[in-house]
């Protein structure tokens, strides 16, 4: 019916779990060598060699949550089935949460010592986002059940 701020709200959300496939999570150096784990997977760096293990799943469920959020904003048509998107999206944003936690605790040394980047707060601010356009969609609903009520 109507669409207003939850398309933003929604999009943002989306973009910023998609920013996890560039953005490093965490680093860390152990041995003269770099480590850093972005959802693609992990990156070690040793005398200017790039070396990388794929995360296939992690880089499958970001890109599916990140398609599933932009699939939420153009089904606006139905409320009901946009905020029931916007739950499973935040539903594989929680599972992808886990795993990251999983593979980050496989990096050689452990958690110890590692420094967290941008990547490890994405998920959460795309957590906020998304309740924010559920909101959104609430408000939406509210202002339509009372222009029915008027007519």
């Amino acid at each position: 019916m109507i669409q207003r701020i939850q398309t933003i709200w929604f999009f943002l959300a989306a973009l910023s779990i998609s920013l996890l496939l560039m953005t490093p999570i965490v680093s860390k150096v152990v041995n003269d060598s770099e480590y850093w784990i972005n959802a693609i997977g992990l990156y070690q760096q040793t005398n200017g060699k790039a070396v990388i293990d794929l995360f296939i799943p992690l880089a499958i469920l970001t890109i599916l949550s990140a398609v599933l959020l932009l699939f939420t904003i153009f089904s606006f048509r139905d409320r009901k089935k946009q905020k029931n998107f916007a739950l499973i999206s935040l539903v594989f944003i929680l599972i992808l949460s886990v795993l990251t936690y999983i593979y980050v605790a496989k990096m050689p040394g452990g958690l110890e010592g590692v420094s967290y980047k941008l990547g490890a707060f994405l998920p959460l601010i795309s957590i906020i986002f998304i309740g924010l356009g559920v909101r959104g969609v609430n408000n939406d609903e509210k202002l339509i059940k009372s222009a029915d009520r008027l007519r």
